[in-house]
């Protein structure tokens, strides 16, 4: 079975790990579907065991522009003809992906982009296709469906317009890419933020909820969330204390750091090497600021 049910109206169809993402569904008044990144044929079975059809999807909410999450949004739309809501960071960029793709980092002319576009196309077609926001949403709106609201909760720090999804009547949490995996956390852009990052899982730690529901896990229902977002975070001090190790041991630049990759220890392409060098700009950037590191003369020196 690739969907399971969370509660009375609401289902988790399992998407698992990059590039698919666990794709929330309430079905009420209105059939919502979140973050339609999921295998498409998945999302039409559960909605047949329902009595529905693709065409009977009223609204798509997106969570963040990360192209696993948007994957379908497009194709949907011009099934079902629903309306795309998402907040006032992520709208602009659905509405012009060339935005999109400089908000990600990849503006003309970068050197992986064309790789990277190559991934996306391969492996989550149609998250470039282009399209249009048709209700923007704001930090704390409700999304009301009959029995089940949808609040949104802004969590930034994977990337700045990230958002994760309460679910009141369940008191359950959908918590997107705040996602508990093995991995971690990921912040490989740069205008991701760490320290955004640690501010919004502090934010989630301190709500009681029933449960997150991860937006990668296989088995994405959590309970012991608190504990596992402890465990998650705890990932940022280990891998800044993995690059400070690094550099003492005379690493003097990024690129010398990644030639031992830290994030990603079995790189398999250019394009994760980017994302393992964004992420290790962050963090030495950390170190710069604690008084860990200095840069002199264009070379990194520990302290």
């Amino acid at each position: 079975m690739n969907h399971i049910k969370i509660d009375e109206g609401l289902f988790l169809v399992i998407g698992g790990s990059f590039p698919r993402c666990n794709t929330l569904v309430a079905i009420d008044e209105e059939v919502v579907v979140v973050d339609p990144g999921c295998n498409v044929e998945d999302l039409r079975a559960l909605l047949q065991q329902n009595d529905l059809t693709l065409r009977n999807i009223d609204t798509i909410i997106l969570s963040h522009i990360h192209p696993d999450h948007i994957t379908h949004a497009m194709r949907l739309n011009r099934l079902s003809n629903c309306r795309i809501a998402a907040n006032e960071f992520t709208a602009p960029l659905f509405d012009n992906k060339e935005k999109m793709k400089e908000f990600l980092g990849f503006r003309k002319g970068h050197p992986v982009r064309k790789l990277w576009e190559q991934l996306v196309n391969s492996n989550m077609y149609g998250a470039f296709d282009e399209g249009q926001v048709d209700e923007v949403l704001h930090d704390g709106d409700k999304f009301a469906l009959g029995n089940i609201t949808l609040q949104m909760l802004y969590t930034p720090g994977h990337l700045p317009d990230h958002m994760c999804i309460e679910i009141l009547e369940s008191n359950i949490v959908y918590g997107s890419d705040i996602d508990l995996t093995e991995f971690g956390p990921y912040y490989g852009h740069p205008n991701s933020s760490i320290s955004d990052f640690k501010e919004s899982i502090h934010k989630l730690q301190h709500n009681n909820y029933k449960a997150l529901i991860s937006g990668h896990l296989k088995e994405p229902i959590i309970e012991d969330y608190k504990t596992a977002l402890a465990a998650y975070q705890r990932q940022f001090g280990i891998r800044e204390d993995l690059v400070l190790v690094s550099i003492m041991e005379g690493a003097k630049s990024i690129q010398e750091i990644t030639m031992n990759p830290i994030i990603y220890p079995s790189l398999i392409s250019p394009i994760f090497l980017q994302f393992e060098t964004w992420m290790i700009e962050h963090h030495v950037a950390a170190l710069i600021d604690r008084n860990l590191v200095e840069e002199r003369k264009g070379k990194l020196i520990a302290l």
